[in-house]
């Protein structure tokens, strides 16, 4: 196994501000759901930029990650280390939210559990669910079929020599998006070929500028912070990004919030708020665990019939401190010692 790789902090942070982001968005809506909310600012749908974000950032850690080595060992090594980071807490989420659909499915709708379809999701494998969404049995699980998507590919371009590979790389990705994912149709198509692909292509060229060292002058990293609170700004004072004839802004926000954390120089040597950076490590885990806080929360305040006696934004507040508390507990108790365990289980082999 190879050393450690250097953590970048201000990255870390956009992936915690990323998941709050998704989490706020998932929350708000089933609080809309059960106690309407008088949200006369803002459009909370627009949160949903914290997945542009993550594609992103996904495409630079992956260029960031193999430091420019190619062939098959890279190869070999990289495909492992994406599959015992994201597999095991993914498949525990996923274990537990088919428990769910078992024991209490009216509470679930479109999670609902069925056998064909929970193997689906444990493999990372696109299907149409029985509420017509193409969402696995954890519904936030669709952007890791991307994720998978993206080790794979990016594993089989790294066998090519370092110079080529991003090359080889931009013209599957482009070309998988103008053809329609080569004209195959079905779920190729219309998972595979959207357009959404093409953020981690935007983050790789981010990565492939960094590891050529072209870097912009340090003070853009504090016009990348400006950006990123005015961002966050706009989603709360934007009704619809639709009507500002904005509706594709929400990739160019997160490509622009990314390269402003990494390509100004040293940036990668700026410490963040300790606080800020501990909701990074846990992000992965707050994205996935968030459902539950929410659905625990909202389930209990109509099982008490609370709805019309609690304000909404109290309970959007509750579950705001209890989702990323508690993903910060679970990232410590369950995520690491998984990643501990099977990690030392295949690296002992």
């Amino acid at each position: 196994m190879t050393a450690p790789i250097p953590r970048i902090e201000p990255l870390q942070v956009l992936r915690g501000l990323a998941a709050i982001l998704i989490m706020s968005k998932h929350a708000l809506y089933e609080v809309d759901l059960i106690s309407p909310i008088d949200f006369n600012y803002g459009n909370y749908k627009n949160y949903t930029v914290g997945i542009d974000i993550f594609f992103v950032l996904s495409g630079f850690i992956m260029i960031y990650i193999s430091r420019g080595v190619s062939g098959l060992p890279a190869a070999k090594e990289f495909i492992m280390r994406r599959i015992l980071r994201i597999v095991p807490t993914y498949w525990f989420y996923t274990l537990l939210m088919a428990a769910v659909a078992l024991l209490v499915p009216q509470v679930l709708g479109s999670s609902a559990f069925d056998i064909v379809g929970f193997m689906k999701s444990l493999f990372f494998i696109p299907y149409v669910n029985s509420a017509g969404d193409m969402q696995p049995i954890l519904a936030n699980g669709w952007s890791l079929n991307y994720e998978m998507y993206f080790y794979l590919v990016f594993a089989l371009f790294l066998i090519l020599p370092a110079k080529y590979s991003l090359i080889a790389m931009s013209i599957y990705f482009i070309g998988s998006v103008v053809t329609g994912f080569w004209g195959i149709g079905g779920i190729a198509e219309s998972f595979y070929g959207r357009w959404i692909v093409l953020e981690f292509l935007a983050g790789a060229i981010i990565g492939f500028l960094y590891l050529k060292n072209i870097r912009l002058p340090s003070y853009f990293f504090y016009i990348g912070l400006a950006f990123i609170a005015l961002s966050v700004l706009a989603l709360f004072f934007t009704n619809t990004l639709e009507s500002y004839g904005l509706s594709y802004s929400k990739p160019l926000v997160g490509f622009i919030a990314v390269a402003l954390m990494v390509l100004p120089q040293k940036a990668e040597f700026v410490e963040m708020p300790r606080w800020s950076v501990l909701i990074g490590d846990s992000s992965y885990t707050l994205y996935l665990a968030h459902p539950f806080a929410i659905g625990a929360i909202t389930q209990g305040i109509l099982m008490l019939n609370w709805q019309d006696a609690v304000h909404p934004w109290v309970i959007f507040t509750v579950i705001f401190a209890v989702s990323i508390i508690g993903s910060y507990v679970a990232y410590k108790i369950i995520e690491k010692p998984l990643l501990s365990f099977t990690k030392g289980l295949v690296y002992k082999r």
